[in-house]
């Protein structure tokens, strides 16, 4: 309590005595006790007057530890949820997944790719309008061997409908050589077709960096392996009197293998992404 608090209680300690002696001196008995009863009332109004900012002091400074506790406990007792998510960009396309923390080194991930690519191709001597139509759905587990580190090996299975659609275009001369035999394109008209990976369900592995369940921002980057198969090809001419006929339909199948056999060292497609995460 300050000095000048116990200056104050004094003064009105004080005045109280003094205002009694007047008061009892000049009255009669009666009235003696009137003037006692209302400056006995009057001194505990003042001195409540006096002890109110103390008393408020106290108060105030208790509610201030009580708030500093209560949100003490709270930071204290706030856990991450250990789930992510992160948008990443790369050969499957675009894609977004989601992370859960399995236990502290390892993760398990949701995610789906889409998109579109357009570009030129030539195969077994055919020219073609390609467009590469990117459709997936992946189920990975991350693995951290190392505690402090983001590294990780990563495994799982992509369920992917990822197909290659080509247009043909005939040659400089306006011709087309199937199965080694030219044919100018009024003939053919034009081949469509569609290159088609062998499994849909495809095996992954693959290492990267990044863990997505960290809580904040965060750089992902992945690069692996998705064995899908050999792709497999179909071929169809725009003119029914070439695509129905035995001999010319034999030719086109004849093709195909040809096709099918320059791309059998295409069994795995090459994943590499990269991505921003935010984990909670």
């Amino acid at each position: 309590m300050s000095h000048l608090t116990y200056g104050r209680l004094t003064a009105i300690l004080i005045g109280i005595i003094s205002l009694n002696q007047v008061a009892i001196a000049a009255a009669t008995a009666s009235e003696r006790v009137a003037i006692i009863d209302r400056l006995t009332a009057q001194s505990r109004s003042r001195l409540d007057i006096g002890l109110q900012p103390i008393i408020q002091d106290i108060s105030n400074t208790s509610s201030g530890d009580r708030n500093s506790i209560d949100r003490g406990a709270t930071a204290s007792t706030r856990q991450p949820v250990g789930a992510g998510i992160t948008a990443r960009v790369g050969t499957l396309g675009f894609g977004v997944d989601v992370a859960k923390s399995l236990t502290p080194q390892i993760n398990g991930r949701l995610g789906f790719n889409f998109g579109n690519v357009n570009f030129n191709r030539t195969d077994s001597g055919i020219n073609y309008d390609s467009q590469l139509n990117l459709s997936s759905v992946q189920l990975f587990g991350d693995y951290y061997p190392f505690r402090s580190s983001s590294f990780r090996f990563t495994g799982g299975l992509v369920a992917q409908n990822n197909k290659l659609s080509v247009t043909s275009k005939p040659n400089s001369t306006g011709t087309y050589t199937i199965d080694g035999n030219q044919y100018p394109a009024s003939d053919i008209g034009t081949l469509s077709g569609e290159y088609k990976y062998a499994n849909s369900i495809a095996p992954y592995l693959g290492i990267g960096i990044g863990k997505s369940t960290n809580e904040g921002l965060g750089f992902n980057a992945d690069l692996g392996v998705m064995f899908t198969g050999s792709p497999r090809v179909t071929l169809t001419a725009t003119n029914p009197a070439f695509n129905n006929n035995p001999d010319t339909r034999n030719q086109l199948d004849n093709q195909v293998r040809r096709t099918e056999n320059d791309l059998r060292g295409f069994n795995a497609y090459p994943v590499l992404s990269v991505g921003l995460s935010y984990g909670f």
